[in-house]
């Protein structure tokens, strides 16, 4: 996957200098893709993202994240996200920066591939739970359609949550906006 990320950035021509547009205007709406590094393992992430305002923006997203925790074997915790993005400054064109805040609910598995035998006083393997978080994203805009995103969150979970209570995540990741 780093190197479709990166392939993507060289046929987008990274190099090349931004153009000046109104990149975060009401209407415009992005999809993007991002790998990243959770508190117990990796994850990969798809999101859109609205503007509501040249100022406020509604990210929803959806996540896999998956790793290996001591004495419960092989995990993976399938997320849903929504997010309320308002702008907390930008640097001319090129980046804007999003206090992200919102709240996701999350499904756990461990013990998955026969990693581990259930004994018979075994916490349940699977678990939904849910919370709020908060965190912050970076666009930097490659130019009118193209931007490099980065994202760091921390949550709170619900629900006497398997893998993590404060899961936190960061990803880097492409974002193509459209009207």
């Amino acid at each position: 996957m780093k190197n479709l990320l990166l392939v993507a950035l060289l046929l987008a021509g990274a190099g090349a200098v931004p153009a000046p547009a109104q990149r975060h205007v009401q209407h415009i709406s992005s999809w993007g893709a991002h790998l990243g590094r959770s508190g117990k393992g990796d994850f990969y992430e798809l999101s859109n993202t609205s503007m509501l305002t040249n100022r406020l923006a509604l990210r929803t997203s959806v996540l896999r994240d998956a790793g290996t925790l001591s004495g419960r074997g092989e995990y993976s915790s399938y997320v849903g996200r929504v997010l309320l993005a308002p702008q907390l400054f930008r640097l001319g064109e090129v980046a804007y920066v999003h206090l992200l805040l919102g709240a996701s609910a999350d499904y756990e598995r461990t013990g998955e591939n026969g990693t581990v035998e259930p004994a018979a006083d075994a916490q349940e393997p699977q678990r939904f739970t849910y919370g709020p978080l908060a965190g912050a994203e970076v666009d930097c805009f490659l130019g009118n359609r193209l931007s490099l995103v980065a994202t760091a969150t921390k949550g709170y979970l619900f629900n006497n949550p398997i893998i993590d209570q404060w899961p936190g995540y960061a990803s880097a990741g492409l974002r193509y906006h459209f009207r």
